[in-house]
């Protein structure tokens, strides 16, 4: 693969100091995509996505562990409960109290309760399913991770790439309007000495004004993407970044053959092991539906202490206290729910044969998708070498027109036709890398192979 070097095309350029601010940050693209996976928002988010999914296994474990809890009741009776009972109960020979009542209080005015209970549960069905599904969420959500790294990977080479575009396009204009402020030096020198008219000296004038007015747009255009590029990788906006590599270094690392012949296999992709995950869940899901068909059963104990006092005393020592100790073990049987469960049964049924239609749909997609790319692929790859001939065809014609400018036997028409021609094929030259390093990009998510 012939590649054409900057310095060839420009020999113009002067080597430019690199920053020397401490704020500067230098990148390679593979030290932007490793930055950007400890950086990235969305990234430290999907991160704490799994911690938080592991933690919900640990809260779903503990349900099923022994449960501890405490209470302290203190009670202050302003007014005693009042009983009424039988008046006949006080004396029951005299029958002027039949039917009649007496008001009698019973209890004390301070009341103190103290109590523990502890308690298990011994088998609920529910329960176990949600604990193996709380652990497949865990690698779920890993995979949900391991797929946002796989595109950020992608979009930072993106960004990256279009840092590079615009960087080459300003050293391009830049090379050229220095040509061409040599050229007005020569034309002005000969339109003085009647050689040349002054219309070839506005030609050329016309050009730089062009030029320069493209050399802002380029400006802004290269200020957008290097703030892109930044955000994507997570980087604060105020650090100034250098990239390392150049667009020659990364077409040499496309290897045709090995990306256009890799073997694809479906179930090793990421967005199938996902599918994957879906389904395994939408089975417990429906798993955990039927459980609920079975009954549950807990265990459990209470240790309890009452005091009840006419003064306050309770922190007084040998005063009494009245134990109360039980255990006993509980067991939930489903009954009747008027259909309720048989209906999130079947809805569970719905779901998962759902998420197999969506099973088959997926292979074949990722089939096609793939057979497409490597198509796009290899498109791209002959229209580079095409675009590349055709740019190194132009600058020729540019530089000899120049040359013949300069000794008088062109006009500056020639030169802007023949410029806006090399413009041209530069423009052409570089979108076909761009279109593809972003085939090749696109081609190298979807074979890559997920091996957790």
């Amino acid at each position: 693969m012939m590649l054409i070097p900057l310095w060839l095309i420009l020999p113009e350029v002067k080597s430019q100091q690199q920053p020397t601010d401490s704020t500067v940050r230098y990148f390679s693209l593979e030290e932007a995509r490793l930055f950007a996976k400890e950086n990235n928002y969305d990234v430290i988010n999907a991160l704490k996505d799994i911690e938080s999914a592991r933690e919900k296994v640990k809260e779903t474990t503990a349900i099923g562990l022994p449960q501890i809890s405490g209470s302290v009741a203190y009670n202050d009776f302003i007014d005693i409960p009042t009983q009424l009972i039988p008046a006949e109960f006080l004396d029951p020979t005299n029958p002027d109290l039949a039917g009649t009542f007496f008001p009698v209080k019973f209890g004390t005015k301070y009341n103190m309760n103290a109590s523990a209970t502890a308690s298990m549960l011994l088998f609920s069905g529910e329960y176990i399913v949600g604990l193996q599904a709380s652990r497949v969420f865990v690698d779920f959500s890993q995979k949900q991770y391991d797929k946002m790294v796989l595109q950020l990977d992608k979009s930072v080479a993106e960004s990256y790439y279009m840092v590079l575009i615009a960087e080459r396009n300003k050293v391009i204009i830049d090379s050229t309007l220095v040509s061409l402020l040599e050229i007005r030096i020569a034309n002005e020198a000969l339109y003085e000495n009647g050689f040349i008219e002054d219309t070839d000296v506005d030609q050329v004038n016309l050009l730089i004004s062009d030029l320069q007015a493209t050399l802002i747009n380029i400006d802004n255009n290269l200020s957008i993407s290097k703030n892109l590029l930044k955000f994507t990788m997570g980087l604060k906006l105020e650090n100034e970044i250098v990239l390392t590599d150049n667009l020659d270094d990364l077409l040499a690392n496309v290897d045709k053959e090995v990306l256009y012949q890799t073997p694809f296999d479906y179930r090793k992709n990421i967005d199938y092991k996902i599918l994957e995950n879906q389904q395994e869940l939408a089975y417990l899901d429906l798993k955990r539906y039927k459980s609920q068909y079975l009954p549950s059963l807990y265990t459990f104990f209470t240790f309890q202490e009452n005091a009840y006092r006419q003064d306050w005393n309770f922190l007084k020592s040998g005063e009494e206290w009245y134990k109360t100790t039980l255990w006993g073990v509980q067991l939930d049987v489903p009954i009747f729910q008027s259909g309720a469960r048989s209906a999130k049964v079947s809805q569970a049924k719905i779901q998962l044969d759902q998420l197999q239609v969506i099973d088959q749909k997926l292979r074949s997609g990722l089939e096609i998708q793939v057979s497409t790319v490597r198509n796009n692929f290899l498109n791209s790859w002959k229209v580079y070498q095409n675009k590349q001939q055709g740019l190194e065809l132009s600058l020729r014609i540019y530089r000899k027109t120049q040359q013949k400018l300069l000794e008088g036997v062109s006009s500056s028409i020639e030169l802007q036709q023949n410029y806006n021609q090399y413009l041209n094929g530069e423009r052409d030259y570089v979108m076909s890398i761009l279109d593809l390093l972003n085939n090749k990009l696109e081609l190298e998510e979807l074979l890559t192979e997920y091996k957790n």
